[in-house]
């Protein structure tokens, strides 16, 4: 199975990973929380396959805490991908 990048961080996002204070240079992912999302998300990666992921998701955890503080007013419409029926 397959996992997409998207998927990735949203299983990230859920699992709390991105609370760790992403501003300090260096931010690390432990082997055991990815391990933990990916079982989580139901794609067992095998250790070797985290490692590989572990520093492009400690590339981009400062980008998803920028995308995270953005002020969002509540007047702001969904986007495409929800509808309102």
């Amino acid at each position: 199975m397959t996992v997409s990048r998207r998927r990735l961080f949203q299983s990230i996002a859920l699992a709390g990973a991105t609370s760790i204070e992403t501003e300090a240079a260096g931010t690390v992912l432990s082997l055991d929380t990815l391990r933990h999302i990916s079982i989580a998300n139901g794609t067992n990666l095998s250790d070797e396959r985290l490692r590989v992921v572990q520093p492009v998701l400690e590339s981009r955890l400062p980008q998803l805490q920028a995308l995270r503080d953005f002020p969002l007013d509540d007047a702001v419409a969904p986007t495409q991908g929800i509808l309102d029926k």
